[in-house]
């Protein structure tokens, strides 16, 4: 295959990826929003109050280098994806991913996506909220794809090698948000 015809080929499967992921991210938020808006929102601003006292606390240890385990799938999607064809494995692979439940999760901050596109009992809200955590996600297959083209730059080294500062910082924003929310909902 020609270069230039290989770099499509990576480009078209990095754009159905990411769009998967941000479509499954879409309807995931939907959906938790659209049950959230069945509970009370005296209901919801309690959890959301407990929550943001969880989320101080976690935060606060991971942050201070004290791991909090994760109770997550821990798994990979399925390699036998890939042999069901380069679009197909993007759509499948793009819509666990963007859901992010169903694979592993590195960090505690991810909570905070279901959990918010939950409570803040929109279907509407929940997608917005959901639908850019599923689109970030995807977006790390850009600086892949990068890689791939030719432009001297491997992603997966560059961000293994930050593991602990991307810890730190994701810690630091599940912090945030914990008080964030904590003022928001009146503690």
């Amino acid at each position: 295959m020609h270069r230039n015809q290989a770099g499509r080929s990576w480009v078209t499967k990095a754009i159905v990826y990411s769009l998967s992921s941000a479509l499954a991210g879409l309807v995931a938020g939907a959906a938790l929003g659209a049950v959230g808006g069945l509970l009370a929102l005296d209901l919801r601003l309690a959890v959301g109050s407990i929550l943001a006292v969880a989320a101080i606390a976690v935060g606060s240890l991971e942050f201070l280098g004290r791991h909090v385990m994760l109770p997550q799938f821990d798994c990979e999607t399925p390699q036998r994806w890939i042999h069901k064809g380069p679009l197909r494995w993007a759509t499948r692979n793009g819509l666990v991913l963007g859901v992010g439940a169903t694979s592993r999760i590195g960090f505690w901050l991810w909570y905070a996506i279901p959990l918010g596109a939950f409570l803040v009992g929109s279907p509407a809200f929940g997608a917005v909220i959901y639908g850019a955590y599923g689109l970030i996600r995807a977006l790390g297959a850009v600086f892949i794809l990068l890689g791939i083209l030719g432009f001297n730059f491997d992603a997966s080294d560059w961000l293994i090698e930050r593991y602990g500062a991307a810890r730190a910082l994701a810690a630091g924003q599940l912090v945030f948000l914990g008080v964030a929310t904590a003022i928001v909902v009146g503690l």
